[in-house]
């Protein structure tokens, strides 16, 4: 996992990404903390990368890839951040290195794995016994066949042909299916399962190992930061699988749309959160599940404790007023938060100069760091922490950054 964060004001942007990796799964895992994750596009360009999740695409390394686009864009300049992110994805479907149809079964390979180990799992927590085959298929027939219905009504993300899907990535399908089902299975559910990775695969599911992207920093004719994230799957029969998660951009005024400062996590996020919106993420979401339980549920309550039948009707009202108050405090507490810390967050962050930028933006992966390194969780957030600065005038500056080479014995 990673830890990353940028932050933007009129002044400029601070970029700030840990060095773990970790390699391994299914709890036989390393972590290394050497990993690069913040690059710079080039010495003439006023534009940063941030790369999390996979640590490659299509099995090549985003080091490479990035070093091999920063040469093909040579002295090649954009008047907007959004023109570069553009050309990037130009040159990975013009460059064939990075699409070779060899390697295009990992990406049917992961994706489908993810959503078969999810079902299988769950329908192992519903049947009695994992003996009793037939209960199995039955459960995880119906279990397949509501997940393909799902998927069938999500926007095509891929334009795939069924057929020629079969035809290049059967093999695939029926590899997965094998790993995570042990018995043989029938020809109906085989049928499914194979339509449904299908369907899973042009749509707009990202795998775990997909990677995260992040292009930052300045078109020739924008004069404040801007900031645009992506996911990135791979390549499937030709083509490219992506969408973009993220555009943010400072304005001249503060709006709900833009404003004048912003402060973006990326990856693991919860200690950032944490710090922005005054309590954990989880946490919150643990305390509204309780509130919105008892408000929806308040009619259970008063039968069981003061012994009172309600109607139908009455029982319908009390559901309605219970979530009308669940929405009242959550509404509530979102108000609080904006009003008492992101907006006085922002109001700081708003007139920072750039060095206090660069310190914040350590600070908050710093604190993602510490809060793994003092849990049973996987240190897979540690330093060192590369530190970045991108302004209109100065272009990518480097604050902090590892440094493999010894300039010392490598002078010449």
């Amino acid at each position: 996992m990673t830890a990353e964060v940028a932050i933007m004001n009129k002044l400029g942007m601070a970029l700030a990404a840990d060095s773990a990796i970790t390699s391994g799964r299914d709890g036989v895992q390393k972590v290394y903390n050497s990993a690069n994750k913040l690059f710079s596009l080039s010495k003439q360009h006023p534009v940063g990368i941030m790369v999390y999740g996979a640590a490659s695409f299509m099995e090549v390394p985003w080091d490479i890839i990035i070093k091999s686009y920063r040469e093909y864009l040579g002295d090649k300049k954009f008047d907007n951040l959004s023109y570069y992110f553009e050309d990037f994805l130009d040159f990975l479907q013009q460059d064939n290195r990075f699409g070779r149809e060899d390697i295009e079964h990992i990406i049917v390979y992961r994706t489908f794995s993810d959503i078969l180990k999810r079902l299988v799992r769950g329908v192992e927590e519903e049947v009695s016994s994992l003996d009793d085959t037939s209960e199995i298929t039955t459960i995880l027939t119906e279990t397949v066949k509501k997940q393909l219905n799902d998927y069938k009504q999500k926007e095509d993300w891929l334009k795939l042909d069924y057929t020629t899907f079969q035809q290049s990535f059967n093999t695939v399908v029926t590899e997965v299916r094998e790993e995570f089902i042990v018995y043989k299975t029938p020809g109906e559910l085989n049928a499914l399962l194979s339509e449904l990775a299908f369907e899973v695969t042009k749509s707009d599911y990202f795998s775990l190992g997909s990677t995260g992207i992040v292009f930052c920093g300045y078109g020739e004719k924008e004069i404040f930061p801007h900031l645009l994230n992506y996911r990135l799957e791979g390549f499937v029969n030709g083509q490219l699988k992506y969408k973009k998660l993220k555009d943010k951009e400072i304005s001249y005024t503060s709006d709900k749309k833009a404003g004048t400062a912003a402060i973006l996590p990326f990856a693991q996020r919860e200690m950032v959160d944490s710090f922005m919106y005054g309590i954990e993420p989880t946490m919150e979401d643990t305390i509204f599940g309780i509130v919105e339980e008892v408000l929806t549920n308040y009619h259970e309550q008063i039968k069981k404790h003061l012994n009172i039948d309600l109607t139908d009707e009455q029982v319908k009202e009390t559901m309605r007023l219970g979530n009308e108050m669940y929405e009242s405090i959550q509404s509530s507490v979102n108000e609080y938060q904006q009003s008492n810390y992101i907006e006085p967050l922002l109001g700081v962050v708003r007139s920072l100069p750039k060095e206090e930028l660069a310190e914040m933006a350590e600070a908050l992966v710093n604190l993602t760091s510490f809060k793994r390194r003092v849990t049973r969780a996987t240190e897979s957030v540690g330093p060192p922490i590369d530190v970045a600065v991108i302004t209109k005038g100065d272009g990518f500056i480097w604050m902090k950054r590892k440094n493999y080479v010894n300039s010392e014995i490598n002078a010449f």
